[in-house]
């Protein structure tokens, strides 16, 4: 599935949005949140939803797996007990967005997950449209779907009722570039020492657009401290693996499989590592089994083609590096492995490796 499509859901949610803020004037002084409503407004809720609603938010941000289920089970509670609770529509919508786009990191279906943030969005929307919830689930969908503007909008509305949520200044940052020197992802961190997602997204920051593997590694540790899951185990093995420490990536691979045996990308990447110390056989069971869970990874096709060739298996070598090539044609960012594809698969279809 293309994540373009999803992007027809937010063709119908904008003017739902823009419904709501034009006519409910969303101003700073307008602004209210279930968190700040007293005994004299209009909108009330059973105190045992608001409980379950924060468990629901303290689960959510543990950023885990567990995590996530324990706060859809929450909120759902809470919605049970109100189900005008807008809040928590916001917190599904927030679970389910970053689920989705999780799926998406890892190239599995995501488009059921995006479609019930979209709906719980929707209820947060009809219930609580000026709720800091409701427009921090809207900011952090709208990032989800590479909407920056309106991600960077809506959590600028979520500011101006607090100057200190973390989580929007996460976004905003986030919807900026992810420059690693924006001082917006400093104070998003002042604020919140153990927000996961602000940590995973510096890491990246740092790892991809400056090269510093070091504090790459310190963001993806501390990921990982906090949340001990597969994906975060996987980005930190990555880490090290690119700097050269092979041993302490594999141990970052194989905690990912223990914690989440199917998880493919931790199979392709210790695949790729074993690959680097030479052990081709073990690479070679190790990407045909990130390949049979998720066909889906360009780069267990390529070291599984430079395994066969390495071990003598010409025609199985060919296959694969025909099926990375083919994957990869529009593709530009797998430039340099194409090119070597090519030249390999050039020599021993001659005959002549």
């Amino acid at each position: 599935m293309r994540r373009q499509n999803i992007n027809i859901l937010i063709l119908v949610l904008l003017p739902f949005l823009t419904f709501f803020i034009t006519h409910t004037q969303l101003r700073v002084e307008d602004a209210v949140s279930e968190e700040s409503q007293d005994a004299n407004e209009t909108q009330t809720t059973p105190s045992s939803a608001k409980d379950f609603y924060e468990k629901g938010r303290s689960e959510y941000l543990k950023f885990t797996p567990q995590g996530f289920i324990d706060a859809i089970g929450n909120y759902k509670q809470a919605i049970k007990i109100d189900p005008t609770f807008a809040p928590a529509y916001a917190g599904l919508g927030e679970v389910y967005s970053f689920m989705g786009f999780y799926r998406y990191e890892v190239k599995d279906d995501y488009e059921e997950f995006y479609n019930r943030a979209y709906q719980n969005i929707l209820k947060a929307l009809q219930f609580g449209p000026n709720f800091k919830e409701t427009q921090r689930a809207l900011a952090l969908n709208y990032l989800h779907l590479s909407r920056e503007k309106d991600a960077e909008a809506a959590a600028n509305r979520v500011l101006q009722m607090d100057p200190n949520d973390a989580e929007s200044l996460y976004i905003v940052w986030a919807a900026n570039g992810k420059r690693p020197n924006n001082p917006g992802i400093r104070n998003a961190l002042r604020i919140n020492p153990n927000l996961v997602m602000a940590h995973v997204d510096l890491g990246a920051a740092y790892f991809f657009k400056t090269g510093n593997y070091k504090k790459a590694a310190a963001h993806f540790k501390k990921a990982v401290e906090l949340a001990d899951s597969a994906q975060l185990h996987n980005y930190l093995g990555t880490v090290l693996r690119t700097q050269g420490y092979y041993p302490r990536a594999i141990s970052e691979y194989k905690r990912a499989l223990e914690l989440e045996p199917n998880f493919a990308p931790a199979q392709m990447n210790l695949g790729i590592t074993l690959y680097y110390i030479n052990k081709f056989n073990e690479s070679i069971a190790k990407e045909k089994k990130a390949i049979a869970l998720n066909p889906n990874y360009p780069d267990a096709y390529f070291f599984l083609a430079r395994s066969y060739e390495a071990t003598d298996n010409p025609q199985l070598a060919i296959r694969n590096y025909k099926i990375f090539l083919d994957l990869v044609s529009e593709h530009q960012s797998y430039s340099s492995y194409a090119a070597t594809a090519k030249k390999s698969l050039s020599k021993l279809q001659r005959g002549s490796y």
